[in-house]
């Protein structure tokens, strides 16, 4: 394997991740004319559907399911005036776009670019991946927004552009709001260990609570903190308007508000799929209440406490997000595996045994869901039950990775006492710890 990498650079990489592409999409092609299974994915003809309405001058959400921005059928309007897999081609592109922004952040932290392939390649050479954006899911689109995100951060040169491309992003997909709580404790002139007393924190013993509070308050809301929020803040809400006032309330319930309320009782990984499904006719107006809780505390208390170390703090914070989540689909893993080539460098985990032993939980642990989920779809048994107990031993085996994973990581701030970008692999040698 060494002696593979040795030979390798970052262009034969990309070279090679384009040929798995292209290889998938072809073969794609050839299952969608003459198998009864289609390779591509009925999101993306839920896409190319909504599109065509566009390209008439109608309303996107008359195509029942699409739950999406109208940017994303607007994107994807050449499916209908050029070729219907342009999308494809698309999100496919948006992978490699993905694998460069990995591979850039990894170098402008210090990596040789030799050293930075094998981290490049669990993403550019995953097959999971690969075959996801191929099959004509957009996930890789906001893949680009958020590394691109993080990229522009941590530049600092393009500071006004990282915050566009974060408004875009949570337009896009709701989600990635939960990082604007690491990216505010990034954003300051306090570098260094956020565990340790920071200059907000050093209050007069004299003062009282209240004081001291209002204090921390004051000065944690830097100029550039503000100015961050409401860039983003205006993009977002710009973008917001701009789309609710051309398609009304429609497209506010089924690209916002129908996240809040979905439950899915059959393609769904999460440990609620059983009491979704035994309420399917009667749920509790509680249940979202008691999922969303845990959820949104733990993400909060990840960003707060892992801020500094920016990608390690938007990692955890996403598994969890998903692990906890009430619908889970294979896509949702996306979200996560573009941050992992990103983190684990500074993970003291070895990848034998344990590190491989994990792997292996969390792939059994989708197999044998997998498992009740073909018996279920396609062979019309009652396994519901045998469903929900397997998304409960998927959601054990993800609390103990991501426990693995806090445990086993080395904490590493972003920026050095300098106020520079740490060299965290100082000319690839993992001992070496240097600002720019």
């Amino acid at each position: 394997m060494n002696a593979l990498f040795s030979r390798l650079t970052f262009n034969k990489l990309c070279i090679a991740a384009f040929a798995l592409r292209v290889a998938l999409l072809l073969y794609g092609e050839y299952q969608d004319a003459y198998f009864t299974v289609k390779y591509t994915d009925i999101d993306y003809v839920v896409f190319t559907d909504a599109a065509r309405y566009i390209t008439e001058g109608k309303s996107p959400y008359l195509r029942e399911t699409y739950r999406y921005t109208p940017l994303l059928a607007i994107l994807l309007t050449p499916n209908i005036f050029w070729f219907k897999s342009f999308g494809k081609c698309l999100f496919a592109s948006a992978d490699l776009l993905c694998g460069y922004l990995i591979h850039r952040i990894l170098v402008l932290r210090g990596m040789r670019s030799k050293s930075a392939l094998k981290f490049d390649a669990l993403w550019l050479l995953n097959p999971m991946v690969a075959n996801i954006s191929t099959r004509g899911n957009a996930e890789s689109l906001l893949g680009v927004m958020v590394l691109g995100t993080f990229y522009l951060v941590l530049t600092r040169r393009y500071f006004y552009s990282a915050c566009l491309v974060f408004g875009l992003s949570v337009h896009f997909k709701i989600y990635p709001v939960i990082y604007a709580i690491p990216l505010l404790m990034l954003l300051d002139d306090h570098y260094g260990n956020p565990f340790q007393q920071s200059s907000f924190l050093q209050l007069a013993e004299k003062d009282s609570t209240t004081t001291k509070i209002m204090r921390g308050i004051i000065v944690f809301l830097s100029p550039v903190r503000i100015l961050f929020g409401f860039i983003s803040a205006f993009v977002f809400f710009a973008l917001t308007a701009s789309m609710y006032q051309q398609y009304g309330d429609e497209f506010m319930q089924h690209t916002y508000l129908y996240h809040v309320t979905r439950e899915d009782h059959r393609h769904n990984f999460s440990i609620w799929f059983y009491q979704m499904y035994l309420g399917i006719d009667n749920t509790s107006p509680w249940m979202g209440l008691v999922a969303f809780v845990p959820q949104l505390a733990l993400v909060t208390i990840i960003g707060i406490a892992f801020g500094k170390d920016l990608f390690f703090a938007t990692f955890v914070q996403t598994f969890i997000f998903v692990t906890f989540n009430k619908v889970i689909t294979s896509q949702y893993f996306m979200w996560y595996i573009c941050l992992f080539p990103l983190i684990l460098p500074s993970s003291k985990m070895k990848f034998k045994w344990k590190g491989l032993l994990l792997l292996l939980a969390w792939v059994a642990g989708q197999g044998l869901w997998l498992n009740f989920a073909y018996q279920l779809e396609f062979l019309g048994q009652n396994t519901f039950l045998q469903l929900w107990i397997a998304g409960v031993t998927f959601f054990i085996v993800n609390c103990w990775i991501v426990v693995e994973l806090i445990l086993n990581h080395q904490y590493e701030p972003i920026y050095g006492s300098s106020g520079r970008i740490r060299w965290v692999w100082g000319n690839g040698d993992p001992g070496s710890r240097r600002s720019l």
